[in-house]
């Protein structure tokens, strides 16, 4: 996704949703959804910075009003940092996370690779199921192949 492409589905997605499209709310929501991977606020900060002005405070804020009303995922991490990633479009069946227990590298996952069915879970289970959300821990594909397989780091 390309960022004209990730802020023209940010300005959509605020604007169904009631959420005042304003340049630093576009800007924040584009950054991550633009991103393959979950980024911290810091990042976040980072990224918009190189594009417009913007305070870090405002950043931090805008995440937790997107996070409020399920714009972005805020997924807690090993390292104490929340990270964000964006929600549904790119994943219409959802997404899961992988977490590099080596390089610390965090990583979406779709969970149609997962081969994972919300409607067979519904059905099995006596329970309703909204959303569903792992967490995969393991070696990375770099890391992997920087020292061998993975049979041999945790050894």
């Amino acid at each position: 996704m390309t960022i004209p492409d990730a802020a023209a589905t940010a300005r959509d997605f605020l604007a169904r949703t009631g959420l005042d499209p304003t340049l630093n709310r576009i800007l924040v929501l584009a950054a991550v959804a633009g991103s393959d991977s979950p980024l911290t606020a810091r990042e976040v900060f980072e990224r918009v910075l190189a594009e417009h002005r913007i305070n870090r405070v405002t950043v931090y804020r805008i995440l937790d009003l997107l996070a409020e009303n399920s714009a972005v995922n805020r997924i807690s991490s090993t390292d104490r940092a929340a990270r964000f990633c964006a929600g549904g479009g790119r994943w219409p069946n959802g997404h899961s996370l992988f977490h590099c227990t080596r390089c610390g590298e965090v990583q979406c996952v779709d969970n149609d690779a997962l081969h994972i069915d919300a409607r067979t879970l519904n059905a099995a289970l006596p329970m309703h199921i909204n959303a569903i959300d792992l967490r995969l821990d393991g070696i990375c594909a770099n890391c992997t192949a920087e020292s061998g397989t993975a049979d041999e780091k945790q050894a």
